[in-house]
């Protein structure tokens, strides 16, 4: 079983644009690692978000595997969210939620309470 993440950044509206990631929703080691290392500029975040719910996310859009552009899935289209509230109840069995507020990204477990992954992979590695 994957562990289960909601990838997405706040849009000039307030609003947060998201898609599902299946595997490694994690921070060390995973999706937030991932993110934190790779996905800094906004037009890759934008690229990566908009090509929708993916299996598994990889340091090039290339390598991540997408339900729709990979499997020809339908229906897998990133989506609009009103706030962190409903970004977060959105996505049922989602363990992490990550956003990028436009300067970094921030994850949270569901719990409204948002930690930017930097610090956190600082502390797992001291």
């Amino acid at each position: 079983m994957g562990t289960r993440s909601a990838i997405g950044y706040k849009l000039p509206n307030g609003k947060i644009r998201a898609k599902y990631c299946h595997w490694d929703g994690y921070v060390e080691g995973g999706v937030g690692q991932t993110l934190q290392e790779s996905y800094q500029a906004a037009f890759k975040i934008g690229r990566m978000v908009e090509l929708g719910d993916m299996s598994e996310l990889a340091a090039e859009i290339d390598d991540c595997v997408f339900y729709g552009r990979d499997r020809g899935d339908t229906d897998v289209d990133a989506q609009d969210y009103d706030d962190f509230d409903d970004f977060t109840t959105s996505f049922e069995g989602c363990e992490f939620f990550y956003v990028w507020n436009g300067n970094e990204w921030l994850v949270s477990q569901g719990n409204l309470v948002f930690t930017r992954v930097e610090d956190l992979l600082k502390l797992e590695v001291a």
